[in-house]
């Protein structure tokens, strides 16, 4: 049995941690692009990563490297300011020239079970991930992957119906595709 110790650091606020976090993904982002060319990077959804997002706005990067994927969509409409790829548009991606092609986002207007098999589809070229950012909720739940509910194997993403939290239908990545990172 292997045992891998993880560090654990604490920050003394919020706003520490952000910085950190944008720090982490810019040296990512370096190391990853000076290897392969190339930045893929998961973004993880909610409120409290748009700090750190933010943060990355102002910081000289090789934008035209990177790839941005997300970890999870609510089922709303395209516009809608409740989805991960509006809040993450308005925070960051809008804000740097990340090329549109290199932007995959989960069209998750177009229903759960479509946006699922389509955006499976377009990341397993792209995998492994360089770089997957992951938060999790008061219940328990990272991307839109919820305690108690069970995940089909052998899939990347996948349909979420029924969440516990509004709205009821998403699209996730699965815990396959999420660790399928570097």
């Amino acid at each position: 049995m292997l045992t891998r110790f993880i560090p654990v650091e604490s920050l003394d606020s919020a706003a520490a941690v952000a910085a950190e976090a944008a720090r982490r993904i810019l040296t990512a982002a370096e190391r990853s692009i000076a290897a392969r060319g190339r930045f893929h990077l998961v973004l993880a959804g909610g409120r409290t990563p748009l700090a750190a997002y933010t943060l990355l706005v102002d910081r000289p990067a090789e934008w035209e490297r990177w790839h941005i994927f997300l970890g999870d969509e609510r089922c709303l409409p395209a516009t809608d300011p409740e989805r991960n790829s509006v809040a993450a548009g308005r925070a960051f991606l809008d804000r740097v020239p990340i090329p549109s092609a290199n932007r995959h986002l989960i069209a998750a207007e177009r229903g759960a079970e479509v946006a699922a098999a389509a955006y499976e589809l377009e990341i397993a070229p792209f995998l492994p991930f360089d770089l997957v950012l992951l938060g999790m909720g008061e219940d328990g739940h990272t991307a839109s992957l919820f305690p108690g509910r069970e995940i089909p194997l052998g899939h990347l993403v996948i349909p979420i119906h029924g969440s516990p939290k509004p709205p009821p239908d998403r699209v996730s990545l699965t815990q396959q595709a999420l660790a399928a990172s570097r």
